[in-house]
């Protein structure tokens, strides 16, 4: 079992362990932290039920009765579906920093969320220079559909289909600073293979990912994952095992960041 694997199933039954949990002394006193999420974008930091998510599968004979391929918006798999696909975590999302670092983090993230793009483009930055180019933990992004977001699976696929051609960081940072000509276009395929050429990638290619379904088995993958760890609003942030759902200031998520190397006896990196 990997690093990866030992970490997130500790928190695959749905519920926070070990000292971050709510009202243990070790979890940093915190603002009100902010997420996407089916019950408003303003939401505290809960422990979410995994088995309360539930609903649609993505349905195969619509897409082969048109040229374009026919997604609904929230592709979600029955927890019957979940326990016949087994994940490889380790082989799922896009990593940053050291593989030898100690500290997982797992971000689950909509491209559709305005609080996942405010994280990545203000905060993630700060905490990558901070904690993963020294080594001090290894971040794993994993893109999410909360089926709140218009387009939000062909954005899912777009990056998907971007990572096929190993640029998936681009069309990553893309997808989030063009979030509102995405989510408002009536031709969301070919607003992603525009981008997709301005990023460099060989468009036919990209093309023919979407139109073959080259990556909807990767899609589906983080959808399970998603669930599984009770992502019902975004962004949701698994770390070292515990799970905070919403978006922190800088200074407040270095706090849990801090707090989780010096469970693991690491002196955090200087203030």
């Amino acid at each position: 079992m990997g690093p990866w694997k030992g970490n997130l199933l500790k928190v695959f039954d749905g519920t926070v362990h070990g000292p971050w949990r709510r009202g243990a002394r070790i979890f940093p006193i915190l603002p009100l932290i902010l997420a996407c999420g089916s019950d408003g974008d303003a939401a505290r930091a809960q422990t979410l039920d995994a088995d309360s998510v539930g609903g649609a599968v993505l349905d195969s004979a619509a897409e082969e009765q048109t040229n374009t391929p026919l997604r609904p918006t929230n592709p979600r798999l029955s927890l019957e579906e979940q326990a016949q696909r087994p994940l490889d975590i380790a082989e799922m999302g896009y990593n940053y920093g050291s593989s030898e670092a100690v500290v997982k983090v797992l971000e689950v993230s909509d491209f559709g969320c305005g609080y996942c793009r405010q994280f990545n483009e203000e905060t993630f930055p700060k905490i990558r220079e901070i904690y993963m180019d020294d080594g001090y933990i290894e971040w794993k992004f994993v893109p999410f559909v909360l089926g709140r977001f218009p387009n939000g699976l062909q954005a899912a696929t777009a990056a998907e289909c971007a990572g096929e051609q190993g640029q998936f960081y681009a069309m990553k940072a893309a997808l989030f600073a063009q979030q509102r000509g995405w989510r408002n276009s009536d031709e969301p395929y070919a607003f992603f293979s525009a981008l997709a050429e301005d990023e460099g990638l060989d468009a036919e290619r990209f093309d023919q990912c979407i139109q073959g379904g080259w990556r909807d088995a990767r899609v589906r993958d983080n959808i399970q994952l998603g669930q599984q760890v009770g992502a019902r609003g975004t962004p949701l942030f698994i770390i070292d095992g515990r799970s905070l759902n919403g978006v922190l200031p800088l200074e407040d998520f270095r706090e849990v960041l801090d707090a989780a190397l010096v469970q693991r006896g690491i002196t955090p990196p200087p203030r």
